[in-house]
């Protein structure tokens, strides 16, 4: 992944314990709960609430339990998505849903859901608490407003999308880092900055998985080959492929979205004209425009003790793969 000390990456395999160890009594649960958490994966938001909370007054212990409630809470979210979008792979791996059933799948997340809310009353900070709260409404709002956009995408404004990708993906990664500059016990203006990086961090993020899709048909991104534009969804490089092609192009497009049975050669011409240079420019520029953001707001925080793991993260953003 992205350059972090051995603290922090020893940390975060303390996370990872921290979620195994959470297991119910029963197994039907073991063997879903296991089953998830077999691949690690980036861990992204977990690292950004240790380096946000990053505290000689602070006992590592209550660092890792925050990291650990927001992977389940994001967890929980994957889950639940996998059942929304009929996906049939997470992370390489065949999804839950596919595994078991959609039923279990739903169960499962909101089994997660409130192991996460759990440990969170055990944390006894009462505006995390509330901040997570918040955040894991907002999320599903967002997932709401998502499902109601796709059924009307030819009135889709940038502004939509954008509004998606902050509360299904920035908001989460805005809650990780806030929460965590609160257990710090960070001045007020300190919160407000990591929120700021956190919520600009999580929008770029979004951006680049939307991007990665329409790369997966040439790069192994860890995705089934064009899974968002099969499931109907516009992101980001879609919406300036259905602006900026012409069209003939556009119909084509439209025509296809949507449609699980791609053949090969359909594919490769939905590959062509979304990944034409001037869509792909304009996702990567608003791309840029948001890791410049979330530096600037680093830059606000140049004296903190995870400054420089904070600016590796942020460079990993632009350069990831997968």
């Amino acid at each position: 992944m992205n350059q972090v000390n051995k603290t922090t990456q020893n940390e975060l395999s303390k996370v990872q314990q921290k979620i195994i160890k959470e297991l119910a009594s029963e197994q039907i649960i073991k063997d879903i709960y296991n089953y998830i958490f077999q691949t690690e994966g980036k861990k992204t938001r977990a690292l950004i609430v240790l380096l946000a909370s990053q505290s000689d007054a602070i006992k590592p212990s209550k660092r890792i339990e925050l990291a650990s409630i927001i992977e389940l809470l994001h967890s929980a979210t994957l889950v639940h998505d996998d059942v929304v979008d009929e996906s049939n792979l997470r992370r390489g791996e065949k999804s839950v849903n596919r595994v078991w059933s959609n039923s279990y799948s739903v169960l499962m997340g909101d089994f997660i859901y409130s192991k996460a809310f759990m440990l969170m009353v055990k944390l006894t900070q009462p505006l995390i608490l509330q901040e997570l709260a918040n955040a894991t409404n907002d999320i599903a709002r967002g997932e709401i407003i998502q499902l109601s956009l796709y059924k009307n995408h030819p009135d889709l404004e940038l502004s939509d999308l954008l509004k998606v990708s902050y509360l299904k993906t920035g908001r989460l990664f805005e809650a990780a880092a806030k929460s965590g500059a609160m257990l710090a016990k960070a001045t007020q203006i300190e919160i407000d900055t990591f929120g700021s990086l956190g919520k600009n961090l999580g929008i770029a993020f979004q951006i680049q998985d939307d991007i990665l899709d329409y790369e997966s048909l040439q790069t192994d991104t860890g995705k089934p080959e064009l899974q968002d534009f099969q499931e109907g969804k516009i992101t980001f490089p879609l919406f300036y492929a259905l602006h900026q092609s012409s069209k003939k192009d556009k119909a084509f497009l439209l025509s296809h979205l949507g449609n699980k049975k791609l053949s090969k050669t359909l594919k490769q011409k939905v590959y062509r004209i979304v990944r034409s240079e001037a869509s792909i420019k304009s996702a990567e520029s608003l791309l840029d425009n948001y890791l410049s953001e979330a530096s600037n707001n680093l830059e606000k925080l140049n004296y903190h003790s995870s400054y420089q793991e904070m600016l590796n993260l942020i460079k990993f953003s632009s350069q990831r793969r997968s």
